[in-house]
């Protein structure tokens, strides 16, 4: 029996305060961390305001804690300070969950010697959110510790803009190992192959420094697209094909096809863009004059056209509203979208949940235990070798699903945080 699978909020606080302070060395200022005993206090108030729904719907909130000792507010953010302090509790929580935002905003707590007091709420803006989910670069992230809680059974703790924990489902998960999925990586590797064929390259600035990156901006934008659909909460599945023509008459049946390049286009501008700014600023790095006004006009139309991709990438996401799949071809061109998947299981390939980089550690799959979504998925995976396909559940967990050496693999619970912010 996996102990690891009965974990409470007072096991968390135990984890917390053994890696608060090995968590990152160097030149870092971290913030300051609260007695077990509140830790303790803390998370166990907030898993059990996580789990009473208010008209029907679970709460979702974030928790701001910083120390009174300091006479401190949450850094770099604005703060909505009461007069009044407010007693810590599970209803005070529950009230207050409402008028903050998961993506935006906090409830801001405070100890001492004498426990927690509710001080006021949080602006934490929406940078930090943007970025985790694969929407963007720049980001103010917040400097305390932070509690989120985006759905009953799952607390997750930061300390700054580090992971330091998370307590989901009774368990306790990204403190023995990185938990890394190649399975974005592996779409992205195929489909920037033929996306390098459009997109402009730099004349001075070192291929090393632009190759990587975008391959990584283009895992993001399908992290993205895929974090979207989860925070929409209604599900949706996302099929990427490589090799689209047979596989269009044979597996799929299309209500909404189209042959569209908005994403696509997207993508490569603001690639082209940054290699603009790339070159300038190589350029600049090794004493070449490049006039500011240069400067600022490429900087201008990178931050521009990186608005662009994240305004394209929404909308491609939101077509998941619609019953039934988005098909992209792995180049980000949009095939269509509310699409069936006609195929049946070919029952001699095996369904394993694991990953395929990592040959023993996966495991037979019941399929028949999953929804109709992950269930198609897997019919059309056992059929090609050719398509990955992102299942989002209603309640927000993302597998991958895709075929390998005559075996279906189902990824769950894959992360969806921005590949510059692996700790995230």
């Amino acid at each position: 029996m996996d102990e690891n699978l009965f974990k409470f909020p007072s096991d968390l606080a135990g984890v917390v305060s053994n890696r608060w302070n090995k968590l990152v060395g160097g030149d870092y200022s971290r913030p300051p961390c609260p007695p077990l005993d509140l830790l303790r206090q803390l998370f166990e108030v907030s898993y059990l305001a996580a789990n009473c729904p208010e008209e029907m719907r679970f709460p979702q909130f974030n928790i701001i804690a910083t120390s009174k000792a300091s006479n401190s507010k949450p850094q770099f953010f604005n703060s909505v300070k009461f007069d009044e302090p407010r007693p810590f509790t599970v209803q005070e929580i529950r009230r207050l969950a409402p008028t903050v935002d998961i993506a935006k905003s906090s409830i801001w707590v405070a100890w001492d010697e004498g426990g927690w007091t509710v001080e006021g709420v949080t602006d934490l803006g929406t940078s930090w959110h943007r970025a985790k989910s694969g929407l963007g670069y720049r980001y103010q992230a917040p400097a305390d510790l932070l509690v989120q809680v985006d759905r009953p059974g799952r607390v997750k703790v930061h300390q700054g803009a580090y992971h330091i924990g998370t307590l989901e489902d009774g368990a306790i998960i990204g403190v023995d190992k990185f938990d890394f999925s190649l399975f974005f990586h592996r779409i992205a590797g195929e489909g920037i192959v033929g996306l390098r064929q459009l997109i402009e390259y730099p004349e001075y600035e070192a291929p090393s420094e632009f190759v990587g990156f975008e391959l990584i901006a283009l895992v993001n934008t399908y992290i993205a697209l895929a974090a979207e659909i989860s925070s929409k909460k209604h599900g949706g599945m996302i099929a990427i094909v490589s090799e689209f023509d047979d596989l269009v008459e044979e597996h799929f049946q299309i209500k909404y096809s189209c042959d569209s390049t908005i994403l696509r286009d997207a993508f490569v501008e603001f690639m082209n863009a940054r290699h603009v700014q790339g070159d300038f600023t190589a350029l600049c790095d090794d004493g070449h004059d490049v006039p500011d006004s240069e400067l600022w006009k490429a900087e201008v139309n990178s931050r521009d056209s990186y608005d662009a991709l994240v305004e394209a990438t929404q909308f491609v996401a939101g077509l998941s509203g619609c019953d039934g799949a988005i098909v992209l071809k792995n180049d980000l061109t949009l095939v269509g979208f509310g699409a069936e998947v006609l195929s049946d299981f070919d029952h001699s390939v095996e369904i394993v949940e694991g990953k395929a980089e990592i040959l023993d550690d996966y495991r037979d799959c019941d399929i028949r235990q999953f929804g109709m979504r992950h269930r198609s998925a897997a019919k059309l995976a056992s059929r090609t070798t050719n398509t990955q396909i992102i299942a989002v559940s209603q309640d927000g967990p993302i597998s991958g699903i895709y075929k390998k050496d005559n075996r279906v693999f189902v990824e769950n619970g894959i992360s969806v945080v921005n590949q510059n912010l692996p700790w995230a």
